[in-house]
């Protein structure tokens, strides 16, 4: 496997990045009536990259909406496990804080393995000053990977309380 190099942003970001460098991208948006219409435009706008689409919303509780589950977290792993040397990835949600972070987080400390939890909070948290990972989300990778929670408390400790305790208000 291969770690790649990893950017996050929001789709709110897109007019301030270079698109071009980016070979691969693990698109995270929420289900809504315009989301084909959305990863359209994604393949229009990033017309060389090969694009791994995930559709959840950004919720930290089972009960809320469309939760990630354990398919969604599991595929993202996947794709990247599979991305060749060199590739450019990028990882955008919505804002850019909480779904693609967590997503970043539990593919960093999978390439590092068991123990890298910590080291792959403080990485996310360089490459994305903003970042609050999603926790239902590292809930799952912490299942998928074996982690025992340790992904779950490496984001507690680094990044505070989860959006989610603080009401998104989104």
């Amino acid at each position: 496997m291969y770690l790649p190099s990893i950017s996050i942003c929001g789709v709110v970001d897109f007019p301030k990045i270079a698109r071009s460098p980016f070979t691969h991208i693990i698109s995270i948006w929420h289900p809504n009536p315009s989301l084909a219409s959305f990863q359209k435009q994604m393949h229009v706008g990033f017309p060389k990259a090969n694009i791994h689409f995930a559709t959840f919303d950004d919720t930290e509780v089972t009960n809320n909406g469309v939760p990630p589950v354990h398919e969604d977290v599991l595929g993202c792993l996947e794709y990247v496990r599979s991305i060749p040397e060199d590739s450019q990835l990028l990882i955008h949600c919505m804002a850019g804080i909480s779904r693609s972070t967590a997503t970043a987080m539990t593919i960093i400390s999978d390439f590092y393995g068991p123990g890298s939890e910590r080291d792959a909070a403080l990485s996310v948290r360089e490459i994305r000053p903003i970042a609050n990972p999603n926790r239902l989300i590292l809930s799952i990778a912490d299942e998928i990977l074996d982690r025992k929670g340790a992904l779950s408390h490496a984001a507690d400790s680094v990044f505070g309380k989860s959006l989610g305790e603080r009401n998104k208000g989104w």
